[in-house]
């Protein structure tokens, strides 16, 4: 079985993008429903806390591979908005010919610094 890199590493690109623009239907087509489920869980339990969930105006992201677990392909994103910064780390697999998220989970959460005054 060969493993398409290129094509996994465009679907990464892809998939951090519609987080940032929020491209609910690209994001569905690239999620396993298990994914899905575990980013639910990450709402955040009390109000005006900081999550990925709740994260305004994404304004970008770094991607960084990460050693292989088992058969999947794992990536960390890092996203940033003003309000400070959400890391996730993604499990890919690829699915009848598709690359696809089949875990994620939080690494962290980082508030902005306030600004200096």
């Amino acid at each position: 079985m060969s493993t398409d890199i290129e094509g996994l590493q465009a679907a990464v690109e892809r998939t951090a993008e519609a987080v940032k623009t929020g491209n609910f239907a690209q994001l569905m087509s690239d999620v396993t429903p298990e994914a899905i489920a575990q980013l639910m869980q990450m709402a955040p339990a009390g109000a005006g806390q900081l999550s990925i969930t709740s994260m305004p105006a994404i304004s970008g992201y770094d991607i960084t591979e990460l050693p292989m677990q088992g058969e999947a392909h794992v990536f960390e994103v890092a996203f940033h908005s003003a309000i400070g910064r959400a890391t996730l780390a993604g499990s890919w697999k690829e699915i009848l010919g598709q690359w696809k998220v089949t875990g994620v989970r939080l690494v962290g959460i980082e508030p902005a610094e306030p600004a200096a005054s």
